[in-house]
């Protein structure tokens, strides 16, 4: 991760990304699934929310390299949530 700068904005990108897709899918889709697209996108401004935390406020007393996989991981479980959140996407409006 070169910058915590770039891992807010990749956040902010995928983040808006899945919300973006929900919309979509809200204006094409039926009635049935529009209380569940919500859910996902009230799910995602929450997550956003925590993502961009974590990497303000990183746990004290950590070394560098210590302070590189957190934000490593912390990559990690953004790309393993957005991708989760696809999956129950495509699974929801199939």
């Amino acid at each position: 991760m070169a910058s915590k700068k770039n891992l807010k904005k990749d956040i902010n990108y995928l983040v808006d990304e899945v919300i973006g897709t929900c919309l979509m899918r809200q204006n094409l889709k039926n009635d049935k699934i529009q209380d569940d697209l919500d859910g996902v996108i009230k799910d995602m401004l929450e997550f956003r929310e925590e993502m961009v935390k974590k990497v303000n406020n990183p746990k004290p007393g950590e070394g560098e390299k210590n302070l590189k996989s957190y934000y490593r991981s912390l990559y990690s479980e953004l790309l393993t949530k957005v991708n989760g959140v696809f999956d129950k996407l495509n699974t929801m409006t199939e």
